[in-house]
Formats: structure tokens, C-alpha cells, sequence
């Protein structure tokens, strides 16, 4: 089960926010949510099995589309539409994307400066949100700017600008552990000023599953862009639309590299722990949110699509990624994931040995195979249980501490993420930790 907290800590703009569940393997959409907060609102939600599948569950009265009794209707089941073989298996792995599509501003209405129809639905009365139904049917309207009815202001809407923090925690109801942490945020800011939040494109788009016919401008994505799996509203925005340039072409691979760049590193540093004494047992995640934006897989043909790839055309080229001969994105063995090579591998012990040869099981060298993958530590079992995109590397040294070379092709690698580890104290009881990896710019 994972427990997931949104917050908005702008307590004078409500926010329209896109919430988006992607599958480990190779980043595919498994389910979507528009979330509208209210100002200094908390949105809460579990996504737990049912049956075979992941679902989502909240009892939250935060206004969403599809509405909570929509929600309810359909059990939250994720989709298997877009993963590979449609196998259940690819819901119950992957990460969460959250981007700010709007601001819900007050008093925006007329010379009397009114609130917005939006703004009074959204804002919570008696700790509820009305959610009033007309207002929100609505938003299943484009904004056209000059429209009497769909324009932004008129809807409600402004410039998105920030403020959105998440947290996560993962629970293990069978073995009595837990895990938590904090979303990596990335905000826009004004041209060199740091620690100065800027506003951003109005990105909202519909929570509707209309053909979208202007994808290559909104996303950098080659499946979406290319029609090989069709656009539609809900896919909108991602991690590439443009939020601080204009919506043309090449702008979504502008902005993928730009975030790619924030993300990059040059090296991973955490500590492992598998002391026996006490089934000590360590897993490290890690997370390339970008990479889909550069490669993806075409499960029709079994073939990489995007950059390096001969017929494939999209400026700028990927600084990241490339599965050009000689690149760093290749398929494995079976051609269900994209792996992403690693680089070299130094462990050491609590005294000062180390050691650069290993064994990595499946694989004869380490790469990022999946989009989220995690690293086990010396034939223990997942502390995660993670089934996906799962390697094993024996380091020979029961505690210590791992670095992973990420130089990519030349400028590092977008990739975050932890190390979970859990023990077994002397009266049974599980005892558990989260590390962020340390990163090198």
C-alpha cells in the first residue's frame, strides 16, 4: 500500500493540479486525476490492490475529476490500455508525476472583483468543498482565450506558481513496515534570481480522453508526438510541456533537457546494510522521470523510439539519452524495458576496503533497466518486494557504502532516488530507514 499527502501551501490561490501514476517499466500512464485544492488545502489517497490490479481510494472531499463517487464507481482500478501484454503486473510498480497546471486566484470576476464561479466551488465551506456540479462539467471545456465562457479569466483560472509539496509512505501490511519520503520538487524561477518563484504557462487541460491534434507542441514524448499510441486531453501536461516558453516545436525537447539537466548527476552515493544478525536487508530506488521524454518502447514492434534512433527527427537532441550505436539505451533481453547503462562501481566496507568487480544479477553489468528500478544487496530478498525491474549486485562486503558512475553520455544522468533498508529486532519487531541517494552534479 502507498499512502500519498498532496499540500497546497499557498493559502490565497487555489490550485488545478494534474496528478499522474506511471508504470516502472517503461514509464507508461496507468491512471490520471485532476486535483483542484483549495487555498492551504491537504489532498490525501491510498493505492492499495484490488484483485490483480492497483487502485486508488480516497475519502477526501477536495474537489477531483473524475469526482471521488466516480472514483468509487470504478474501484480507482489503474489501466492496463497502454502497458505491454495489458498484464496487471505493470500497475503495481512505478512513480508519481504532479505538475501545477493553474492558479485558482480570488476575486477575479468583474470591476467588483468577485471570486470566480471555480474559485467558490473549489474553496471549502464547513470543511467541505461544494464541488458544484455545473462548474465543475465545465472543465471538461478547453480554455480559449477571448471566449466568453472558456477563457481563462473567465473560468477562473491563472498563471500556475508553485507551493505544492507531496509525501509519500509506503506500508507493508503482511511483514509490519513502512517507508517514507518527500517528492522532488522543481519550480520555475525569474531569469538568475534563486529562491524567487516565477509563474509559469497556463498548461490546464481537460480531464477528458479527446483526441489532442497538436501533440509534438505539447509534449516531447515520441509515442504521443509521433501517433504511435494516440494523445489525448488527460496526457496533458507532462513533464515536457512548455512552461516557460511557447507551445512550437522543439520546445517540449527544450524543456525535457532542461529538467533533465537540473536532475542530472555524474555519480550515486548511499550506504547498504545486510548485517545477518539482525535479517538486516537494503534496496536502493532509482527514478529517471526524463528519460521517457528522449526513448520510449513501441510494444507493437519491439523497437526504441526517439532520439539516436534512425528516422526519428526532434530538436534539440536528447544531451541524456540516446540508442544510437555507441549510445546509452539499449533493450534487454526479452525486449520489455529500456535499460540505460550505468557507469563504473566502487563499494567499500566500514574500514576503508573497497572493491571495483561485482556480480550483478540478471545482468553481467549494472544498467537502470525500467524506468524506476531498485538495486538488492547481496541475495536479500526486495525490501520492497519489487518484482519489475529488480537487480541483485554482491559486494562482498556485509555494510558499507555504494557509488554508481552516472556520466551518461558526457553530462550525467537525470536520475533520484533513496535506499529503504529493514531489520528484524530481537523481539520480532521490524525496524526500517529512508537515505536519499547523495548526488554529484
Amino acid at each position: 500500500m502507498t499512502l500519498l499527502n498532496l499540500v497546497n501551501t499557498d493559502t490565497i490561490n487555489g490550485k488545478a493540479v494534474k496528478l499522474r501514476f506511471r508504470g516502472a517499466s517503461n514509464s507508461d500512464d496507468l491512471f490520471d486525476i485532476s486535483i483542484f485544492l483549495s487555498p492551504g488545502d491537504v489532498w490525501t489517497a491510498n493505492v492499495s490492490a484490488n484483485g490483480e490490479l492497483s487502485a486508488l481510494s480516497t475519502s477526501d472531499t477536495t474537489c477531483t475529476l473524475p469526482s471521488i463517487e466516480q472514483i468509487k464507481e470504478t474501484a480507482g482500478k489503474f489501466s492496463t490500455n497502454r502497458v505491454l501484454n495489458n498484464a496487471a503486473a505493470e500497475t503495481r510498480e512505478g512513480y508519481v508525476e504532479i505538475l501545477n497546471m493553474a492558479d485558482i486566484p480570488p476575486n477575479t470576476i468583474g470591476a467588483g472583483r468577485t471570486n470566480s464561479a471555480l474559485y467558490t466551488a473549489v474553496k471549502h465551506v464547513n470543511s467541505k468543498a461544494p464541488c458544484t456540479q455545473a462548474v465543475m462539467d465545465l472543465q471538461a471545456n478547453p480554455l480559449v482565450a477571448g471566449d466568453v465562457v472558456n477563457d481563462p479569466v473567465a473560468r477562473g483560472y491563472s498563471w500556475p506558481t508553485g507551493g505544492l509539496t507531496a509525501n509519500w509512505t509506503i506500508v507493508n501490511v503482511a511483514s509490519k513496515a513502512s517507508f517514507s519520503g518527500e517528492a522532488v520538487a522543481l519550480r520555475a524561477t525569474p531569469t538568475n534570481t534563486i529562491d524567487v518563484p516565477g509563474a509559469a504557462n497556463l498548461v490546464f487541460s481537460p480531464q477528458t480522453g479527446n483526441t489532442v491534434a497538436n501533440a509534438a507542441a505539447l509534449t516531447a514524448d515520441p509515442l504521443l508526438k509521433t501517433g504511435l499510441v494516440r494523445a489525448a486531453s488527460y496526457d496533458f501536461p507532462d513533464l515536457s510541456t512548455p512552461y516557460t516558453t511557447p507551445l512550437v516545436a522543439g520546445a517540449p525537447e527544450a524543456q525535457a533537457n532542461q529538467l533533465a539537466g537540473v536532475l542530472a548527476t555524474r555519480s550515486i552515493s548511499n550506504e547498504y546494510v545486510t548485517d545477518p544478525a539482525v535479517s538486516f536487508a537494503t534496496d536502493w530506488v532509482f527514478s529517471m522521470p526524463t528519460r521517457r521524454y528522449a526513448v520510449a518502447l513501441n510494444y507493437e514492434t519491439k523497437t526504441i523510439v526517439g532520439h539516436g534512433v534512425a528516422g526519428y527527427t526532434a530538436a534539440p537532441a536528447s544531451n541524456f539519452f540516446s540508442a544510437a550505436v555507441g549510445g546509452n539505451a539499449s533493450l534487454n533481453r526479452d525486449k520489455t524495458r529500456i535499460c540505460v547503462d550505468a557507469g563504473p562501481l566502487t563499494a567499500f566496507d566500514r574500514e576503508e576496503n573497497s572493491r571495483t568487480s561485482f556480480v550483478i544479477s540478471p545482468d553481467e553489468i549494472l544498467k537502470f533497466c525500467g524506468e524506476t528500478s531498485v538495486l538488492a544487496f547481496n541475495g536479500k530478498a526486495s525490501v520492497l518486494s519489487a518484482k519489475l525491474a529488480v537487480n541483485d549486485i554482491a559486494t562482498r562486503f556485509t555494510d558499507g557504502w555504494l557509488r554508481i558512475g552516472t556520466n551518461g553520455l558526457g553530462n550525467g544522468l537525470p536520475v533520484v532516488g533513496y535506499a529503504v533498508g529493514k531489520a528484524i529486532g530481537p523481539d520480532g519487531g521490524n525496524f526500517g530507514g529512508t537515505w536519499t541517494h547523495r548526488t554529484q552534479p
